[in-house]
């Protein structure tokens, strides 16, 4: 087995660190990039990657072989793209169908995508495939086409479409990278009336990554979130006509009201609940709701107000609290939000029930301006903990990124006083990776920093996937720990529920603490969406991939 991570000092835990982070940058697309998905990033929700297996060395090996690294993105030009990470290049291309509304051009935005939960499920006979018919990769380093084995879906103005790459790898005889016609129209079924904001797809009961049902979401600029279970992903799920599917069960939730014009702006599925079918919905209309969707009764269960930062700065004091993005921690306890006056609400799941117990903002170090969007990272960086902490999956609860329109990203600790004990703190983890600052002698362009605490004695080193001629650019990064002192007295609910101790860390080394900015990234561009990549991942582990108002796609890799 691995040995345990290295603990980190006081002194060492308290310093500060200005990780060295390579960027690169993927380019295909013609227009802006408005949305993205990573194959990986289901991942995070699932205490064992790849079934339940006794056997600890199994469940490692199940933990760092599952699907290719695979990125889905969608853009203004009308294209939803695969990307294979090996070569930072588009994989396959899908062009989404043209409609009555379409803009003279033809080009109809791409405004969120998805892969089908089933990604989880078949990475491991993807690797087994993999290995068995020595056919993994190709000499030119590409992914062949026949383990394209996934289902992906887009959404444009009110219309889903869903891809079976499967099928077309299997049916195309010149593997043409181009896909012009969906395999599955899910428009009729869903009855959106306006434009689709984000897709979500709900976690099973069982948080192994097994077989079940799953429910879609689609919340749309109407103030509506629209849920239906049981979408299709296999091209021979198709019954006669090809448009029609075996998707059952719709409802229509309604996130605001016809009066107030709001929009739904983000709706995503709590994962890790013995119900698979909670559902978290925020729109234009300041609120934060939840909903059981599998109950009759299409009330929500739990309604948040946001209400304004209180703020010195005269920008939160201005712009309303409309609520932009939402994102669960990995462990389904903690819902972050990205909210219009530049803050980032943080509310805890009790049950049924939501509880604001912590709002980041300008007056700690936080954005100038709108939260565009939120994401807790979800690294796997604790794997190698007690089964019992690593079930929990509220290890790595403490490190949530939002990204603004004032074009910073920033990489947030919580605090032992917002999420309790039990999460870990990131410095514990981040500091076996991330080192301190290095000499101006020693800080050369495009060499990743040592790393900081490992007991094995090794050095950091280049990326493997790096060449003098990628496309990477060395970028320092800001340390801003040490800078928040002032959230102590504002954080609500400071004796927060810890699920008890954790046994693979010492007690001294989990400092209860206010929330505080690890580091930023001066990323310069609006950011239209982010989502990360996990530590097992054998292309670009630790990476934000970044969207913005920009034709490319940003890629930000914390050192290893």
């Amino acid at each position: 087995p691995p040995p345990p991570p290295p603990f980190i000092t006081m002194a060492a835990a308290t310093a500060e660190y200005s990780p060295k982070i390579q960027k690169r940058t993927l380019k295909g697309h013609r227009k802006p990039v408005l949305c993205l998905a990573h194959s990986s990033e289901r991942l995070a929700y699932y205490p064992n990657p790849g079934g339940n297996s006794t056997s600890s060395s199994s469940s490692s090996q199940q933990q760092t072989h599952h699907h290719p690294s695979l990125l889905l993105s969608g853009s203004e030009d009308g294209t939803a793209r695969l990307w294979d990470l090996r070569t930072r290049r588009t994989s396959l291309c899908m062009v989404i169908p043209r409609n009555e509304n379409d803009d003279e051009n033809g080009n109809n935005e791409v405004t969120s995508v998805a892969f089908h939960p089933s990604i989880a499920e078949e990475r491991q006979q993807t690797h087994n495939v993999t290995h068995n018919d020595g056919g993994g990769e190709c000499n030119d380093g590409l992914l062949p086409l026949h383990h394209h084995d996934c289902t992906v879906y887009a959404s444009t103005a009110n219309n889903i479409y869903g891809y079976d790459l499967r099928h077309h790898s299997s049916t195309t005889a010149s593997t043409s990278p181009i896909i012009k016609t969906p395999h599955f129209d899910l428009s009729p079924l869903f009855q959106c009336s306006d434009e689709i904001n984000q897709l979500s797809f709900s976690f099973p009961k069982r948080n192994d990554g097994s077989s079940g049902k799953y429910f879609l979401s689609a919340a749309d600029d109407s103030g509506e979130a629209h849920v239906a279970e049981c979408v299709p992903h296999r091209y021979e799920q198709q019954q006669s006509p090809p448009n029609t599917t075996t998707a059952k069960n719709h409802k229509t939730f309604y996130h605001a009201e016809p009066e107030t014009m709001a929009i739904t702006s983000s709706a995503i599925f709590q994962p890790r609940t013995n119900n698979d079918s909670y559902l978290a919905t925020g729109g234009t209309d300041c609120t934060i709701k939840l909903w059981d969707v599998a109950k009759p009764r299409r009330h929500p269960a739990a309604t948040i107000q946001i209400k304004p930062a209180v703020s010195e700065n005269t920008t939160q004091l201005c712009n309303p609290p409309y609520v932009h993005s939402l994102s669960w921690s990995p462990s389904g306890h903690l819902l972050a939000a990205g909210i219009g006056d530049g803050s980032c609400a943080i509310l805890r799941a009790q049950g049924r029930r939501l509880v604001e117990i912590g709002r980041l903002g300008k007056d700690d170090g936080g954005h100038g301006s709108a939260v565009a969007a939120v994401c807790f990272a979800g690294f796997g960086l604790c794997d190698q903990l007690s089964s019992k902490v690593r079930k929990s999956g509220e290890a790595e609860d403490r490190l949530m990124i939002s990204a603004g329109n004032d074009g910073n990203v920033i990489f947030w600790d919580l605090g032992g006083d917002i999420v309790g004990s039990g999460p870990v703190d990131p410095v514990v983890y981040l500091g076996r990776y991330l080192s301190p600052p290095l000499s101006d002698a020693t800080q050369e362009e495009g060499t990743a920093t040592r790393v900081h605490g490992n007991t094995n004695g090794r050095d950091g080193v280049k990326d493997a996937t790096t060449t003098a001629h990628a496309m990477m650019d060395s970028l320092d990064i800001t340390s801003q720990n040490g800078k928040n002192s002032k959230n102590k007295n504002k954080c609500k609910g400071g004796k927060a529920h810890s699920s008890g101790k954790n046994d693979d860390f010492p007690e001294d080394s989990i400092m209860p603490s206010p929330p505080k900015i690890l580091f930023q990234i001066a990323h310069r561009q609006k950011p239209n969406w982010i989502t990360c990549s996990r530590a097992s991942d054998a292309i670009l582990p630790t990476s934000l991939f970044v969207a913005d108002t920009t034709n490319t796609i940003s890629v930000y890799t914390l050192p290893l």
